[in-house]
């Protein structure tokens, strides 16, 4: 492993990279080099604490999730099961979220994510939350984005309206995987890219996400995926990893890619996307091969990593590179 001459953190020492694949990183490291200077974004978002030896964010949240159907969830897909919307804040109601709001602003919170659960259609119903998104936008001053699911033109149209900042969405490269994972056996890759369409066409700022492995631990349309949201110039990516602990038993069975076919993902990210920035977000799996997924990201020529492993924010030094923390969520990157 070649550490370049710098500081390196003693978890970070028998740790055995891939030297050929390090060599084929390179690529995307220079091209974050030329487009984006040296500066990385070490994001850790309010919703968890979070402290290693070498990273931490000693303020409170100052940005937090927040659901609109609680952990209920229709769609109940594999890969997540609705977990995901567990450690979110309920606000079942324009009410709730403009008493949620004001509450957190109160405490300081600077920036909300409202999300929810799926209907049957892959839709996260938004559609009565416009008006108090906006009142939260103009008169508490928060910055608000809005992690949705398939898009029609009432919901684009509406988002548009509310003044949201930033609109978040899986987008997924694979038919089958629509089918299989998401339950939606109805809908197809063409309703993804008509959803990224809308968005663009009513002049949000797109962030969209790429799950690594969604297709039970395999990579399948990842590629795809990355390639149809570069035609829309999107704000910025963020690649998160799918956590099989996270879904159905058939998920939790199968181990997530190996940390080197993520990595070629990451790669193929950064040279697709080479003038917006490519960040990695906070869902991926824990143990050693998320210590390794992070240090190929580094040299993959990532933007930013969320709640980075144990010595990542050392080694980034090591590259020359200046580490910047966020107490953010990692789709505010291109604000940056």
């Amino acid at each position: 492993m070649d550490f370049r001459g710098g500081q390196i953190h003693p978890s970070l020492e028998d740790v055995c990279l891939d030297e050929e694949l390090l060599r084929e990183l390179e690529e995307g490291f220079h091209i974050r080099l030329k487009n984006f200077g040296k500066d990385i974004l070490f994001h850790s978002p309010g919703f968890k604490h979070y402290h290693v030896d070498d990273f931490s964010i000693k303020t409170g949240p100052k940005f937090v999730d927040i659901s609109i159907t609680g952990k209920n969830c229709e769609l109940m897909c594999d890969h997540c099961a609705s977990k995901i919307l567990w450690h979110m804040i309920p606000a079942l109601t324009p009410e709730e979220l403009w008493k949620v709001a004001n509450d957190l602003k109160s405490k300081g919170v600077d920036g909300i994510l409202i999300s929810g659960g799926s209907n049957k259609d892959g839709v996260v119903e938004l559609y009565p939350f416009f008006g108090v998104m906006k009142r939260i936008r103009e008169e508490l001053g928060m910055f608000v984005s809005c992690h949705v699911g398939l898009v029609d033109k009432r919901l684009s149209e509406g988002l548009r309206e509310a003044g949201v900042d930033a609109v978040l969405l899986d987008i997924i490269g694979d038919d089958q995987t629509i089918a299989e994972v998401y339950k939606l056996p109805h809908k197809s890759t063409i309703d993804y890219e008509e959803s990224l369409r809308l968005l663009k066409e009513a002049g949000h700022n797109l962030v969209p996400h790429v799950i690594i492995g969604l297709h039970y631990g395999q990579i399948r349309g990842e590629f795809r995926a990355i390639d149809v949201v570069a035609q829309f110039d999107p704000s910025a990516l963020v690649l998160v990893v799918v956590m099989p602990y996270f879904g159905k038993a058939r998920f939790q069975l199968l181990p997530p890619p190996k940390p080197e076919e993520s990595a070629k993902v990451i790669l193929h990210a950064r040279k697709a996307l080479s003038q917006r920035p490519v960040v990695i977000g906070c869902a991926r799996p824990a143990g050693p091969d998320r210590v390794k997924f992070d240090l190929y990201a580094l040299h993959a020529g990532v933007n930013g990593i969320t709640f980075p492993s144990e010595g990542i924010f050392t080694y980034a030094k090591s590259l020359g590179l200046n580490p910047v923390i966020s107490p953010n969520c990692c789709s505010t990157v291109f604000l940056h």
